[in-house]
């Protein structure tokens, strides 16, 4: 079963790309404008973080695969010896080919790190961040088209592993972009951030599609994100950078960010969808919706302080334990913290809720 109508409902079925390899320490070799990455990080320990975070998945009982074993298990051989891929791409990546040749066999881990590595532009070292390549909301999944050109090739991947998933799939229109990290639905509302990553032509199209009877769908807007410098548009990329659910009538923000957002309603008004502006910003819109509001100070917010992943409406995976500000204020709102130390996951930009591609809650 394929769907998501809460953000806190008990997440029962998710994706992770898995053991990262070769990819993510290639991708690092470019510029951070580039690669996307916060900073240089240890990829042998990213890949047993991504191993332990699917682990403390499947205690509290979600079920998840691993992308990166399904595009291996389906991949076909090529003509490459596993000594000429090494010397192709770099004695450092030795260890890591290895683990995978122990994983898949040597003809399949050649063939796959000579996909993820040399097939494309780029190395595609972002795939371990799964949320991004879809979104499922409601019952329907909104298949992405991505912003930067080292994600570009990234969503085709993932669509391939989900072609046989039972569920409905939303492309967009030519030129529009959405990514995964923009929506989530919550107390009665589908939000979309629309911004650096996400247009607004392409919210318009998704909220057509979805059609969505008994939720109103809010735009929390970024009127001109292209004026911010480079670390400001990647720190605030995504909604889910800067705000996250917690719990029926429960969120938690960035305080910064949630005012400067506008918050735009896509209605049907004589069968043409039009963009009806509330007057609020994002933060006054949920001081009238919400019971309980956590504020994410900015520099926590910097390490991916609202980047945590709801297990359900009071369990909370929190990539690491030094956000003692935000720790503390998400315990005093009677939630369960489970840290899940993810730090060198995190330098690419990413923590627990980018991580993880949910399919099913409920």
């Amino acid at each position: 079963m394929i769907g998501i109508y809460n953000e806190t409902d008990p997440l029962k079925f998710a994706a992770l790309w898995g053991p990262v390899g070769a990819e993510a320490l290639l991708a690092q070799l470019y510029p951070p404008t580039i690669s996307l990455f916060f900073a240089d990080f240890n990829v042998l320990k990213a890949r047993q973080e991504a191993l332990d975070f699917a682990k403390a998945l499947n205690n509290f009982g979600v079920k998840t695969f691993f992308v990166r074993d399904e595009v291996a298990k389906n991949i076909k051989p090529i003509k490459m010896t596993l000594e000429q891929l090494i010397t192709k791409l770099g004695e450092n990546t030795r260890e890591l080919i290895l683990q995978d040749v122990a994983r898949y066999g040597e003809e399949k881990a050649v063939a796959l790190n000579h996909f993820l590595c040399l097939k494309f532009k780029f190395p595609l070292g972002n795939l371990i961040y799964a949320r991004d390549q879809m979104n499922v909301l409601l019952d329907k999944m909104i298949i992405s088209s991505m912003t930067k050109p080292i994600r570009e090739d990234e969503v085709s991947i993932y669509e391939s592993v989900y072609k046989n998933l039972d569920i409905e799939k939303i492309h967009l229109p030519k030129g529009e972009t959405f990514e995964g990290g923009d929506a989530y639905i919550h107390n009665g509302y589908i939000y979309m951030g629309v911004g650096v990553r996400t247009t607004l032509e392409a919210a318009k199209y998704i909220f057509e599609k979805l059609n969505p009877k008994d939720l109103e769908f809010a735009i929390v807007a970024d009127r001109n994100p292209h004026s911010r410098s480079a670390k400001e548009q990647m720190d605030f990329m995504h909604l889910d950078t800067f705000s996250n659910p917690i719990g029926d009538d429960q969120i938690a923000v960035c305080e910064e960010e949630a005012r400067r957002r506008r918050v735009l309603f896509l209605k049907k008004v004589a069968g043409k969808t039009r963009v009806i502006d509330s007057g609020l910003s994002f933060l006054e819109h949920l001081e009238k919706k919400e019971k309980d509001i956590v504020i994410i100070p900015g520099e926590e917010q910097e390490s991916f302080g609202c980047n945590f992943l709801a297990i359900d409406n009071k369990t909370l995976i929190l990539p690491l334990n030094s956000n003692k500000k935000t720790n503390e204020r998400l315990a005093d709102c009677g939630k369960q913290l489970v840290f899940q130390c993810l730090f060198e996951s995190t330098r690419g930009y990413g923590a627990a809720h980018c991580m993880t591609g949910q399919l099913f809650r409920g």
